[in-house]
C-alpha cells in the first residue's frame, strides 16, 4: 500500500476538517460508497470512468483511510492485523465464499 497516497488522503480530509470528525457519519458514508461499489459491479461497468467499478474501489478505501484517521488507526496495521489472522485459516469455498472451520 502506497504510503504517499495514504498521507496525500489523510491530508485532503485535514483540509476538509474530516479527520476529527464523527466516525458514525464516516460509516454512513462508507455504507454509500459499497452501494455504488455493488452497483457498478452489478451493471458491469468496469470502466474507469466516475462511479465505475474501479473508482468506486478507490472511493471505498478514500472512506476506510478516513475512518482510520478518526479512530487513531493505521488502515496498514488493520490490513496487517487481518492478513495474519486469516493467512493460515483452514477452511473450504462453498458458492465462491470461504467458510472458516469451527472453532477458529
Amino acid at each position: 500500500m502506497d504510503n504517499d497516497l495514504i498521507k496525500a488522503v489523510q491530508e485532503w480530509s485535514k483540509e476538509r476538517g474530516l479527520d476529527n470528525n464523527d466516525p458514525a457519519k464516516q460509516f454512513n458514508k462508507l455504507q454509500e460508497e459499497i452501494d455504488e461499489l455493488k452497483e457498478a459491479y452489478k451493471n458491469h461497468d468496469f470502466s474507469n470512468a466516475n462511479s465505475g467499478f474501479p473508482d468506486s474501489i478507490g472511493d471505498v478505501m478514500v472512506v476506510m483511510i478516513i475512518l482510520c484517521q478518526q479512530t487513531g488507526f493505521d488502515l496498514k496495521d488493520c490490513l496487517e492485523l487481518a492478513v495474519d489472522t486469516i493467512k493460515n485459516r483452514k477452511g473450504k469455498t462453498l458458492n465462491g465464499v470461504f467458510i472458516k472451520n469451527e472453532g477458529e
